[in-house]
């Protein structure tokens, strides 16, 4: 399933796939930034198939999409810093 899913993306979302698939991996796992960086890896996927939109703009939505999924993940590790003291 996961085969035909990533098969006919360009190769330039791998990019915005990784950086989203990234997340889980720096924070050490968890199921918050585990669903955040899949989630956003399977939205960049998606966004990036989507051939009824001009290329500038899968990349530009892309972006946003790892941008705000990091921006998440950072919001998400100072509100836990600031409940533990």
């Amino acid at each position: 399933m996961m085969k035909k899913y990533f098969s006919d993306m360009p190769p330039w979302a791998w990019i915005f796939v990784a950086g989203c698939l990234l997340i889980p991996i720096v924070t050490l796992g968890g199921a918050l930034p585990m669903a955040l960086g899949v989630g956003g890896a399977a939205g960049c996927g998606s966004i990036a198939r989507n051939t009824g939109m001009p290329t500038f703009g899968r990349v530009a939505l892309c972006a946003g999409v790892t941008l705000l999924c990091w921006a998440l993940v950072i919001a998400l590790v100072i509100g836990i810093a600031l409940l533990s003291v």
